[in-house]
Parts: structure tokens; C-alpha cells; sequence
């Protein structure tokens, strides 16, 4: 497997694995693609915007991985097909309707599972490295209420699961779609994250 390193506890994967990509930089050490951080409780995990990513110690995927993919900046958009197919796929190796709901929230049905997090960092006109960051409701079974339709693998399975193999899933997957990415082949990531996007009913305001 790819490097994945542990950590008990920390604000947040993804600011964690960009301290980690900086100190590589300032001292010319070499970071392979899918370096994973992952932790058993984050006390700032960031979700989309200002949002806060919600999860219970221990139970969870919380982890984020890092990239150096051959894209240029307009072209971030297929890295986030990457990164969300990727995820739906081994998800789905335990859900059915597995779904990406743009930009990058995974459903099984009309619940949650899924929330992911990508920071691209960018100088001038070339991308330096990406993070993606993933949020995974594996073996938790009670949520906020404030919380809008979650769901986790246990709760649409009825059994415990071992994290670490599903990180290696993500690795195991994640490298055929990464190969896509680094050859160009936009168009299909395209047409296949097309093929999984929730559509939303929205419904019309009566006159």
C-alpha cells in the first residue's frame, strides 16, 4: 500500500497533509502520489465552504491524500472526477445506487455517506500539488439530528468495518482513474461522472 500515516487525533487531515506538502517543498524531499494522512477524530474538519464535517471518534474514514497531477489549473475540474468516481466506486463495492451529487457528495439513495474536500494549490500558471480530503461514514450509526439524511456503511449493511481496508480500496481504485487523469483522458472521466450524478427534483413553486 501507498504510505498512509496515522495520527491519533488533529484539526483537520487536509491542513495537516498541506504543513506536510509545504515542509517537502522547502526541503526538495519527494512526496508520492496518494500519501495518505488519516486520523481518528478532527476538531476543525473542514466540509464544502464554511460548512463543518461532523464525525464520531473512531468510527469514520477521515483522511486526506496527496497528488501531483499532469493538469493545468482550468483543467482542475477533471481531477474532482477523478477523485469523486473513485470514491463512488468503492463505496459502491458495498452499497447499491451509489450517487456523486455535485460537486462531490456521495449518496447511496437520498442519503449521505460521503463528503469530500479538494485544495489545489496553485503558482502562477502551473499546479503544484493537490489535496483530497475524504470524509467516509463507515461504523457510525447515530447522527446530529441537525444533519440532513446521513447514512453509513453500517447502518445500510448491519455490520462493523475495517477502516484500513477501505483506505486501501481507495488506493487500489483510485490509481486506475488517476491513470486516466495523468493520460489525458478527459473525456471519458467526463462521460463516467456524468453517468453517477444525482439529479436533484426541484420542486416548482405553485403560482
Amino acid at each position: 500500500m501507498h504510505p498512509c500515516h496515522f495520527v491519533e487525533t488533529t484539526d483537520s487531515t487536509n491542513l495537516l497533509l498541506n504543513e506536510i506538502a509545504e515542509d517537502a517543498k522547502k526541503t526538495v524531499t519527494f512526496l508520492p502520489d496518494f500519501l495518505c494522512v488519516a486520523t481518528n477524530f478532527q476538531t476543525a474538519g473542514k466540509g464544502q465552504g464554511s460548512k463543518i464535517w461532523q464525525s464520531e471518534k473512531g468510527k469514520n474514514i477521515l483522511a486526506s491524500f496527496y497528488f501531483q497531477p499532469l493538469i493545468l489549473p482550468p483543467q482542475q475540474i477533471y481531477f474532482n472526477y477523478f477523485f469523486a468516481l473513485t470514491i463512488r466506486k468503492v463505496i459502491s463495492l458495498y452499497a447499491n445506487n451509489v450517487k456523486i451529487k455535485k460537486p462531490n457528495d456521495i449518496y447511496v439513495g437520498d442519503e449521505k455517506i460521503a463528503g469530500i474536500l479538494i485544495e489545489h494549490h496553485i503558482q502562477g500558471e502551473k499546479l503544484n500539488y493537490s489535496i483530497a480530503g475524504i470524509g467516509i461514514n463507515v461504523n457510525q450509526i447515530q447522527f446530529d439530528e441537525a444533519l440532513t439524511n446521513p447514512t453509513s456503511l453500517k447502518l445500510l449493511t448491519g455490520r462493523e468495518f475495517n477502516r484500513e481496508t477501505i483506505l486501501e480500496e481507495i488506493v487500489q481504485v483510485g490509481e486506475e482513474y488517476y491513470n486516466k487523469l495523468q493520460n489525458s483522458a478527459f473525456t471519458e472521466l467526463e462521460t463516467e461522472y456524468e453517468l453517477y450524478v444525482k439529479y436533484v427534483k426541484i420542486e416548482e413553486k405553485p403560482d
